[in-house]
């Protein structure tokens, strides 16, 4: 009995070794690795400074174009749209700008139905995990909004076998072999194209009375002083319950709607996100009516 419980110690003992190799060396390579994903790129800007700053989802991503906003203004731009970004998510990124020391002289929030929306963006999750550790917003951040904390947290290599899908052995050779992807081309921006032919959008038809988050985004706008303002990206025009948006601006401080700024659905890939050719279009707006606007008061 006493050699098989040994050997059961040692065999445990032996996993957990394993596990805390694999967890260390996983980690490294991605501290380590150029950027292949975009918070991999957000990391890479530590203690770099910008004009402006663009926070929020996939309609931020793709909507957003630095090099224009550079061309016409002279100002150094950064899109840190994520795909299906929510307002938690946004938080996070907001408190790590401070974190990592990346200033912008102006932040613009794309707010629109995610007001609504509950939970944080599966895709920025995963792009964050092998950084958990890294600081208290990123610990904090899983800690309020993943049922996996205490595993990615204490349990070594449990955050990447439970997410192998996306952060497996694959990309960890790609990584060594600094295998390019274009997430550092463009200053953050994703272009889309083509052109939907089936547009289809509905938006909530009420506003959310409270959302603490949100709540939670002003007060740290104004406890570090932040020059912040929140903007709604275009729809298309066939959506319902468009009027959503109107109540939005009684509710968001400094606040400009653009939900109706692109009448023309082929500069629009689908009914909530510009393709390319409507992304130059409505960057042009946005420089207009919000950057040029202001240029003398900046």
């Amino acid at each position: 009995m006493k050699k098989f419980t040994v050997t059961i110690l040692s065999y445990l003992i032996a996993t957990f070794l394993i596990m805390f190799a694999l967890d260390f060396g996983y980690t490294k390579v991605y501290e380590n690795a150029k950027p292949r994903t975009k918070f991999q790129y957000l990391r890479s800007l530590k203690n770099k400074q910008f004009d402006y700053i663009f926070l929020g989802s996939s309609r931020v991503e793709n909507g957003i174009i630095p090099a224009i906003i550079k061309e016409k203004t002279g100002k150094e731009t950064l899109n840190l749209g994520f795909q299906a970004s929510k307002l938690n998510d946004i938080y996070t990124v907001l408190q790590l700008l401070k974190e990592y020391n990346i200033q912008g002289k102006r932040i613009f929030i794309q707010i629109d139905y995610i007001y609504n929306l509950k939970g944080n963006s599966k895709i920025l999750q995963y792009q964050m995990i092998p950084f958990i550790n890294e600081n208290e917003v990123l610990n904090k951040h899983f800690k309020n909004n993943s049922k996996d904390y205490l595993g990615y947290n204490y349990v070594p290599f449990y955050r990447y076998s439970r997410n192998d899908l996306k952060l497996n052995f694959r990309e960890i050779l790609l990584s060594v072999a600094k295998k390019k992807t274009n997430v550092m081309q463009g200053n953050g921006y994703a272009p889309k194209f083509g052109i939907s032919e089936n547009h289809r959008l509905t938006l909530p038809k009420e506003l959310d009375k409270e959302n603490i988050v949100f709540d939670s985004i002003i007060k740290y706008i104004e406890k570090n002083k932040i020059n912040a303002t929140f903007y709604c990206a275009p729809f298309c025009y066939h959506g319902k319950n468009m009027e959503f948006t109107t109540k939005l601006k009684n509710k968001v401080p400094n606040f400009y709607d653009f939900s109706r700024a692109v009448s023309d659905e082929k500069l629009f890939q689908n009914s909530s996100h510009l393709n390319h050719e409507g992304a130059i279009y409505f960057t042009d707006i946005f420089i207009n009516q919000v950057l040029l606007k202001k240029k003398n008061t900046e």
